[in-house]
């Protein structure tokens, strides 16, 4: 297991370059919403899921960022499989998007080793583009993208994923893990007054360990984000859990944002199989510029549910 723990480490240290945003929303250091970025992830235990998620960023910013998502996923465990539905929003200024998702993940036990799993996922839906030109900031008033209405189009949504996992026991070895997803497989533009805007497709890779003790854990993780053409966000984490008590966290974001989380687990909620996941997760622009845009927060509330 040290060897999954040294090529973590050795990801980290090279991993320092310049980044910037995506049309899609950032990635989470938030370990639970893994399935909102990587379909593979989806039901990737043997729990039922309802999860809510809801980010705020730059709170210094006028129109800053808004995302957020409820999803419902369900583990098949006598047939290898599972599926999920998920309904998410994101505001950014005069620009919206609002859109239902079908997620499904098939599993193949022991792909390389005993108790390892390799999540074959794939997603598909749909996407409403709204833009209201009314809410935008401007200097220019004679913007063609002012000149108009406020407009809205539907377009599709198909990606896929890949997630590996070396042991799929809790608190009985220790794990190593990578996933990869490709998103936006559908490349349409989106028209707006007369102005294209072409969708690009994203790539998300992440990778980490799992260092477990007798009832906590620790775990290092790579996250990257790449855009086309060549836009990368590289968000470095380390998070400590302590079995069906607490979790707490901090990262770094190649933006020079800097995160801290924590969150805690009440275990037997309204049912002896049953768990409620509550977690919040702050941060703050660390160079010029982005400091001058503020904070931001998320929160994430989970309900899991043991059905095996």
């Amino acid at each position: 297991m040290k060897k999954y723990l040294y090529i973590t480490c050795l990801i980290f240290m090279f991993s320092a370059q310049e980044g910037v945003s995506q049309q899609m929303a950032q990635s989470t250091f938030m370990e639970d919403a893994k399935h909102y970025w990587n379909p593979a992830v989806t039901g990737i235990d043997k729990n039922m899921r309802t999860s809510l998620f809801f980010r705020q960023q730059w709170l210094g910013f006028g129109g800053a960022p808004r995302t957020g998502f409820v999803s419902f996923e369900y583990p098949f465990i006598d047939m290898n499989m599972s599926a999920g539905a998920l309904i998410n929003f994101d505001q950014t200024g005069p620009v919206s998007k609002k859109g239902l998702q079908l997620m499904y993940a098939y599993k193949l036990r022991d792909f390389l080793g005993e108790d390892s799993q390799l999540s074959l996922g794939i997603n598909a839906g749909f996407q409403q583009y709204g833009f209201d030109p009314a809410s935008q900031t401007f200097n220019d008033v004679n913007d063609v993208l002012l000149q108009g209405n406020s407009t809205s189009t539907i377009y599709p949504i198909v990606g896929g994923g890949v997630y590996f996992l070396s042991n799929t026991k809790e608190y009985d070895g220790n794990v190593f893990f990578a996933g990869f997803a490709y998103r936006n497989a559908f490349t349409t533009d989106v028209l707006i007054n007369d102005s294209n805007q072409k969708r690009e497709r994203h790539i998300h890779f992440n990778v980490g360990t799992r260092v477990y003790s007798r009832y906590s854990f620790i775990e290092p993780s790579i996250t990257v984000n790449y855009t086309a053409p060549e836009q990368v966000d590289i968000r470095a984490g380390l998070r400590f859990e302590m079995e069906d008590a607490f979790w707490a966290g901090l990262g770094y974001s190649t933006i020079n944002e800097v995160s801290l989380q924590g969150g805690f687990i009440v275990p037997e909620f309204g049912n002896r199989y049953a768990k409620l996941r509550v977690g919040v997760l702050g941060n703050i622009g660390m160079s010029g510029d982005v400091q001058e845009l503020g904070p931001g927060f998320e929160i994430f509330i989970g309900y899991l549910y043991d059905i095996d």
